[in-house]
């Protein structure tokens, strides 16, 4: 099936859910960044991570989540939009080449013990709401997770899978993020410790391996013997999509000083990679020129 999400209340608790499945997600942004296994994995639970909690809320919500460690695949940057969108990339795509991901692997002794989750949230109005946490275990989705207990104060049990087939490549990636809304019954909170654990110890990887099908059926996983409390809210469709086209390319290039361009122009054209998706855009010596022409006169001198 497609790539999806779907949002819920688990009525009989009052925690919110949403649940998502990006296969394909996931496979298309390690395509595009030629990324090793490891950085596919790093990449897919941020990707997977950002839409979950963009997609929250009914509104149009953007999150960027910067999470950088001291290991050898760095860490990774993702966008993600509350239309389901998203884009990012690992920051050291081709790092760890050599390592296996076959089978339920740690990322911590690859993207580092020592580093910081950069999330920040905006909801389009005038101030952006931004925190920071150190990394608790490097493997992505506890850290986010350790960002919404921490920096926004709410009750949280967040899990991201990606399964690795044994040549490298993604054969299911999927994730499930609960929150505890106010005025939640007593035990609640017991259910999500219980959520927590089952998440920790692979129950979500376990079910994305055996070849889940609907996000509806993680988010079974999360309702357990409360299901028939499960009350959907709505489905949404996910895809890996850039926003960089060659307009913001050339906005981006005529905020070059002059000898920046010159030395371009010297070079005969300008050749931009886009970190985000790894497009690559071409500007020839013409419309440079044409961007030289455009700087402010004291520039230009």
């Amino acid at each position: 099936m497609a790539d999806h999400l779907i949002r819920a209340l688990l009525r009989s608790h009052n925690v919110r859910l949403v649940a998502a499945l990006t296969t394909d997600l996931g496979s298309t942004a390690a395509a595009r960044h030629k990324a090793s296994p490891a950085a596919a994995c790093a990449l897919g639970r941020g990707l997977t991570a950002g839409l979950l909690l963009a997609t929250l809320s009914k509104t149009q919500e953007r999150v960027t989540i910067q999470l950088v460690g001291n290991g050898p695949l760095r860490g990774v940057t993702v966008d993600a939009y509350g239309d389901g969108l998203a884009r990012g990339y690992p920051l050291e795509a081709q790092a760890c080449a050599g390592v296996s991901m076959a089978g339920r692997q740690l990322l911590a002794p690859l993207i580092g013990r020592d580093g910081v989750v950069n999330l920040v949230r905006d909801i389009g109005l005038r101030d952006r709401y931004q925190g920071q946490v150190s990394l608790v275990t490097s493997e992505i989705d506890e850290d986010v997770e350790a960002y919404l207990r921490d920096s926004e104060q709410i009750p949280s049990a967040l899990g991201c899978e990606v399964v690795i087939e044994e040549n490298g490549q993604i054969a299911s990636a999927g994730g499930l993020l609960a929150q505890i809304m106010p005025d939640s019954p007593q035990g609640t909170h017991d259910l999500l410790r219980e959520l927590q654990h089952s998440l920790r110890t692979g129950a979500l990887y376990d079910l994305l391996r055996g070849g889940v099908a609907t996000a509806r059926e993680i988010l079974e996983l999360a309702a357990g013997p409360y299901v028939d409390q499960l009350e959907l809210f709505d489905e949404r469709p996910l895809r890996f999509q850039c926003h960089c086209d060659l307009q913001r390319i050339e906005a981006m290039l005529g905020g070059l000083d002059t000898l920046a361009l010159d030395e371009m122009i010297s070079d005969g054209q300008a050749a931009i990679t886009c970190n985000y998706c790894s497009e690559v855009y071409t500007v020839p010596k013409e419309d440079l020129l044409r961007l030289r022409a455009q700087k402010p006169s004291r520039e230009q001198q």
